[in-house]
């Protein structure tokens, strides 16, 4: 009876070594893989600061600016060039009778430009 109770508790030493070691070897596996998922995620954020001051780079306006004066021969829009809503309606439907200059024109709230703009939408 003392051999058998022996040979268990050996073969239940032999056992718990056996799950030890294979617990170690994994939390090795798993640092080392932690270690590297921590480089990866090292040169990915710095990857992304590079993109961030690259996009800045280009999105800046005084950069832009330039290009665009030497490409284009685009200028800001004057006065004359501006229309109100009540105006764009009327040269949609074809109708002159609202030319009166802009200086001269009453004040038309944010509604009736709505309410214009969705009758030409309307229109069409």
């Amino acid at each position: 009876m003392i051999r058998i109770a022996t040979i268990f508790l050996c073969m239940l030493l032999a056992a718990a070594a056996a799950g030890r070691y294979r617990a170690e070897v994994s939390v090795k596996e798993t640092r080392a893989e932690l270690k590297r998922l921590e480089i990866s995620k090292t040169q990915e954020q710095q990857s992304i600061q590079m993109l961030r001051a690259e996009v800045a780079y280009l999105e800046n306006p005084n950069r832009l600016s330039k290009i665009a004066q030497a490409k284009t021969n685009l200028r800001p829009s004057v006065q004359d060039q501006l229309l109100s809503a009540r105006q764009f309606a009327t040269k949609m439907d074809g109708d002159e009778a609202d030319e009166l200059p802009y200086q001269d024109r009453a004040p038309i709230d944010a509604i009736s430009n709505a309410i214009a703009m969705a009758q030409v939408t309307d229109a069409q």
